[in-house]
């Protein structure tokens, strides 16, 4: 017996490092600090160094954050708490503020904002003990049934990486570490975990990593994650020359990479590459690790390259440096700034004189299951358990509107049904995951909608859509409307608009819709995307005209989904969701041969939403960049000059309607013919105006370096042609107000950097 717990005893101390030589000798007090993390790192063994690059699993954090990195107690590292947040902070411990979806904070165009929102979560972060925000994520719409674009800002890349580095910077101007996800293609949620992108290195590199890029270098975040998917064979956090060769030696980020959870299939090659911790962590993980690194496969100075960054990354984090923040003063503060967001946000489709609503609108009745049960955000991990969520209903009532009684009690009704009867039902393993759905819309009956009209001033229609990870969107029933819906919207705005009352529609969802076949029927539509949990405040302050909406698309609403380039190559079958590869569990080697599940061909290269669209002429419903407001703007004195390696694009904007408001002025350019096929034209700059006062007018400034005006050539690096360009400046990618030619534009060739071999 004695001898057994020598034993013991024995193998415990080798595995915590307590016996090595290097753990009692010279470093054995080592304590990390800010400045000794070589001395920390010569002190570590092998088992330590192995469990501080694999995590610490999923229920291990103490605030019930996603994952940790681990502590290690015998040299003073304190384990860093790491927080699913994109829309705020998803604790399972406790309720967190919930922000609007970053579509939504996309349509704002405004940096500014932006930051704001990001300094908000990362102070929150701060006041419950999270040390990095997992996000934002920022991977590109390329089809509009991706079930995560809710997560993701925009089909532009440009606008992309300006949004993710206004987030980053908020974040991390607080202390807290961002992570940009998912580096990078990940476009579909079917068979993510073993999809392979097939695209060509232009594609890859102007359209799927260039917001990463820009991102990058304008913000520096501390962290990035790794997609799941392969990219042409290779997974992503195993790919060096995706994480070594163009993160690290081209655009020079020297912060934290890891994996998605359970991301990639092997440890080793995933350190080799330069992915330098592994989420959630597995045992298997560290014992690969180790074996590989004593067999002399793993060379352990790759090993500590990795140790090194993560040390950085703990000795400059909020555990460490003990920095905190009394979260009772700001949970007041970011709901009103997720309230502001939201209601900026907010694209104005349509309106037919409907809004703002006029004094005599006091009455509304209120169809549609989301006006009473607001989707405020998506699925998966950038869900946020908020403590409350607004409604429509409830905003609307707040701002002194009266919402139909009778409406209300029918609606109530149908959803206490639905959910008694879901209680009742057998789960099966995606419901226990996902939670209970949005009940299918209801129709209230004509009897009561007549009944409605001769009792109300105005209807509001709200269609809400509840998507997210996992899987990717069906057409029947979610891009598409219902049959349920379609004669929900067609009945009441007969109804209503034949006794002269508006009717609006409201489209609460994560992702966009098809609008084409209906949207001659209300008199105004609004897309509210998912607003976060003050949407139904936001939403009200925009029907009021408290606020004037100034929101613009940040991606193209299509006439017909096959009318895209993409939707030949994207996953449009219901694919089952795979659960064991969501838990790491190990699999029997996947299929490989099914087109769009196990690979996905991008056959549209860098013609992306509007590019093809403008490319080959085709109408859509809205273009991008496009979006509505109460009051109207004049450009004028458009002017462009090259200055100290950048082009400044000028013009005057004036406040020409009777309310205030704010624009968003787009630039576009259009280059000259060179070796590469260029589109038609491309988003190369943008600026949101302050608030203007009738008749107030701005100068607007935007600089566009010269280098952003490159097409990427495989064999040579980054190319501007010379020759002359032309810069559109507009309310929307098809509403162009101003143009300036300007000629001698010089060639310019960036050859990709020379990289030194790394020791062996």
């Amino acid at each position: 017996m004695v001898m057994k717990q020598i034993a013991i005893l024995i193998l415990t101390g080798l595995f915590l490092g307590g016996c090595s030589p290097k753990a009692s000798g010279q470093y054995e007090t080592v304590k990390l600090q800010q400045d000794n993390l070589e001395q920390v790192i010569e002190a570590m063994t092998l088992q330590e160094k192995a469990s501080l690059v694999v995590g610490g699993g999923m229920t291990g954090s103490s605030i019930g954050a996603a994952g940790i990195i681990r502590a290690l107690p015998r040299l003073g590292i304190p384990a860093l708490e790491l927080s699913d947040g994109p829309a705020g902070l998803r604790l399972r411990s406790t309720a967190t503020t919930w922000f609007p979806s970053a579509s939504l904070l996309a349509s704002t165009w405004d940096t500014s904002l932006v930051r704001e929102v990001g300094k908000a979560m990362g102070t929150e972060a701060l006041g419950h003990g999270a040390d990095v925000i997992l996000g934002p994520a920022m991977n590109i719409h390329r089809h509009p049934l991706c079930g995560r674009n809710f997560e993701y800002y925009s089909e532009d890349p440009l606008l992309s990486g300006k949004m993710a580095s206004a987030m980053v910077l908020g974040i991390q101007e607080t202390g807290t570490a961002a992570c940009l996800k998912h580096f990078a293609a990940n476009n579909q949620e079917t068979n993510r975990n073993n999809n392979n992108v097939i695209a060509d290195e232009r594609t890859l590199r102007e359209i799927y990593y260039r917001g990463f890029e820009i991102a990058v270098k304008e913000s520096s975040p501390k962290t990035i994650m790794t997609s799941y998917n392969r990219i042409n064979g290779i997974y992503t956090s195993e790919d060096k020359n995706l994480l070594t060769d163009i993160l690290r030696y081209e655009w020079k980020f020297d912060g934290v990479v890891m994996t998605d959870w359970f991301g990639g299939q092997d440890a080793v090659a995933q350190i080799s590459a330069g992915n330098d911790l592994l989420e959630p962590g597995k045992r298997r993980q560290r014992r690969a690790i180790i074996k590989a690194v004593k067999n002399g496969t793993l060379p352990e100075w790759v090993l500590n390259t990795s140790v090194r960054r993560i040390l950085e990354l703990v000795s400059d984090a909020p555990s460490f440096t003990k920095q905190a923040q009394d979260q009772s003063l700001t949970e007041t503060e970011n709901a009103a700034i997720a309230r502001k967001a939201a209601a900026r946000g907010m694209v104005l489709l349509e309106n037919r004189d409907a809004l703002p609503f006029k004094d005599s609108i006091q009455k509304i009745a209120l169809f549609g299951v989301s006006s009473y049960k607001l989707v405020a955000g998506g699925v998966g991990s950038g869900e946020v358990y908020a403590a409350y969520t607004v409604s429509p209903a409830q905003g609307l009532e707040e701002a002194g509107y009266v919402p139909d009684r009778e409406i209300m009690k029918r609606y109530e009704s149908y959803t206490d049904s639905v959910n008694r009867a879901y209680k009742r039902k057998w789960k099966s393993i995606t419901q226990r995951i996902l939670g209970q759905g949005l009940p299918a819309e209801m129709h209230p009956g004509n009897e009561a909608i007549a009944m409605a009209v001769a009792q109300n001033q105005a209807a509001l229609i709200t269609l809400g859509r509840r998507t997210g990870e996992f899987s990717d969107r069906k057409m029947e029933g979610d891009y598409l409307l219902t049959t349920t819906e379609k004669e929900l919207i067609d009945h009441v705005s007969k109804a209503f608009r034949d006794a002269g009352k508006p009717v609006i529609v409201v489209l609460n969802v994560g992702g966009i819709v098809e609008t084409a076949s209906w949207t001659e029927k209300p008199d105004a539509i609004i897309l509210a995307w998912m607003p976060g949990q003050e949407g139904g405040r936001a939403l009200a302050d925009i029907l009021s005209g408290k606020v004037n909406p100034s929101g613009k698309l940040p991606v193209t609403i299509p006439v017909h989904l096959e009318d895209l380039a993409s939707d030949r190559d994207f996953p449009l079958i219901d694919f089952p969701v795979n659960w064991l590869s969501f838990i790491g569990k190990k699999q029997t080697q996947p299929e490989t041969d099914r087109p769009n599940i196990d690979f996905t061909q991008y056959r549209e290269g860098i013609y992306v939403g509007y590019r093809d669209f403008d490319k080959n002429g085709k109408n859509v419903a809205y273009p991008f960049g496009y979006g509505l407001s109460y009051t109207d703007f004049r450009y004028s004195n458009a002017l462009a000059h090259l200055e100290n390696g950048k082009v400044v694009v000028s013009c005057q904007v004036t406040n020409s309607g009777k309310r205030a408001g704010r624009e968003v002025v787009q630039v576009y350019v259009s280059a000259p013919e060179g070796w590469l096929d260029k589109p038609v034209q491309e988003l190369k700059g943008f600026f949101a105006t302050s608030q203007l006062e009738p008749g107030e007018s701005q100068e607007i400034h935007i600089a566009i370096p010269l280098e952003s005006l490159a097409s990427f050539n495989p064999d040579i690096g980054w190319m501007v042609d010379s020759g002359e360009y032309t810069f559109r400046i507009g309310s929307s990618s098809r509403d162009i107000r101003q143009e300036v030619r300007l000629p001698g534009i010089p060639k310019l060739i960036l050859p990709l950097p020379f990289r030194l071999p790394l020791p062996k």
